[in-house]
């Protein structure tokens, strides 16, 4: 019965195949995909002048080799930030029910984050310009520039 079982062939990627040659097959497929996938990346994220992005500068030098790390790596940051960031209007900061969920001993710095945030958003509703006060400023300048227009 043994000589009977279906011999499997397994791809780079762990994919099991009928025959060496379609493993062979699907790593190259996949290979010429991320190749694809990183020339288009390190096109659309080139450094830009102004920007100090580490991340940028470190995708310019990242190799097909590196390139599966590289991205099981950007994903898992992508699904920790999802789970442990907190945002709100512009705020970002730890999420408090991840700090309780993952540290339920830290009872103090979780009230420590609660109030922070707290604060964050008391802080911003005190000192945020009104639509209509920037509404009417832009107005003003707008009248400004077209009288400097018609001198």
């Amino acid at each position: 019965m043994d000589n009977e079982r279906a011999k499997f062939y397994q791809a780079g990627d762990g994919s099991y195949f009928y025959s060496a040659d379609d493993a062979s097959k699907w790593d190259l497929l996949d290979r010429m995909g991320q190749l694809n996938l990183l020339h288009v990346l390190k096109k659309e994220w080139e450094p830009e002048e102004a920007s100090q992005s580490k991340l940028r500068k470190v995708l310019q030098e990242i190799n097909i080799d590196e390139f599966e790390d590289f991205m099981a790596d950007i994903l898992g940051i992508c699904e920790s930030f999802e789970e442990m960031v907190y945002e709100f209007e512009g705020n970002i900061n730890l999420n408090p029910e991840y700090l309780k969920r993952v540290y339920p001993e830290e009872k103090e710095s979780l009230e420590k984050l609660k109030k922070q945030i707290r604060d964050h958003k008391e802080w911003k509703e005190k000192h945020q310009a009104s639509y209509s006060f920037l509404t009417k400023k832009l107005l003003e300048e707008d009248g400004k520039d077209k009288n400097q227009d018609n001198l």
